[in-house]
């Protein structure tokens, strides 16, 4: 039912921005949780939206993380 350990697991086997999306996916997600915004269950879906929808880049640069990280969290935000 709780998916976050296997998305972790995906993002890893992936590689690339994919960790970086998950980590900002999942930033965002707790705290809507805390701010009672979203339910438990719901936090796996938030960040698997992000990652399906977020470009995957192999080889990323520092400036790709850095826009990875910020084009993440605003997708996170408007599943809000």
């Amino acid at each position: 039912t709780f998916q976050n350990l296997a998305l972790a697991f995906q993002a890893m086997e992936k590689g690339g921005n994919m960790p970086c999306i998950l980590n900002a996916a999942n930033e965002i997600a707790v705290q809507a949780f805390l701010e009672d915004k979203i339910g438990f269950l719901a936090m796996s879906d938030l960040i698997s939206e992000c990652m399906s929808k977020i470009k995957l880049i192999q080889t990323p640069s520092i400036e790709d993380y850095i826009e990875t990280d910020k084009l993440t969290r605003e997708k996170a935000l408007s599943y809000l």
